[in-house]
């Protein structure tokens, strides 16, 4: 068995709606998918393009954020290049509706709320999070960093125990 499967390069981490029940502010609100491990054919070319650029970003040390390269990372990177979903004919949304569905393995994330909105946050100065005391947070590069790193760590952990469950259980197919 590649080792590629328990420990791959990189993951795309997708956001998704924060949901209403959550338990101690935490919420099941993300989901993580190997890029390299999604072959194309299965996908449109909007996601196949969205998975291409997060294992580039995943393994480009000057540019990337790191292994786990949310969603609005590739949507900040094609900014920088000048570019958005629409030069690809890709709606994002869909493109991220399309990734939660497809029959790949996919981790569910819990996360507190400051969390989420950093990963969803596309921003280019940075998301402003407001609290109810009136206090106002602006995140910097280095907060968001944290957030890519405290991610990364959680998938490397949480990964390989659930990618082996699904090859013991004969769902995840080696060869």
């Amino acid at each position: 068995m590649s080792n590629k499967l328990l420990a791959p390069d990189g993951w795309l981490v997708l956001g998704l709606p924060w949901p209403e029940q959550t338990q101690d502010g935490w919420g099941e609100c993300a989901v993580a998918v190997a890029p390299t491990m999604i072959p194309r054919h299965l996908v449109s070319k909007g996601a196949g393009i969205a998975l291409d650029l997060a294992t580039g970003l995943a393994r480009d040390p000057n540019d990337g954020p790191g292994k786990a390269v949310f969603f609005s990372d590739v949507t900040l990177w094609l900014d920088k290049q000048g570019k958005d979903w629409a030069d690809f004919r890709a709606d994002y949304e869909a493109v991220i509706d399309e990734l939660v569905k497809a029959p790949v393995p996919q981790l569910y994330m819990t996360l507190v709320q400051k969390a989420h909105a950093i990963l969803c946050d596309a921003s280019r100065d940075g998301v402003r999070l407001y609290y109810l005391g009136g206090d106002v947070e602006h995140v910097t590069p280095q907060v968001r960093a944290d957030v890519h790193a405290a991610l990364t760590t959680s998938l490397e952990r949480d990964w390989p125990p659930y990618i082996q469950g699904l090859i013991d259980r004969g769902a995840l197919q080696t060869r």
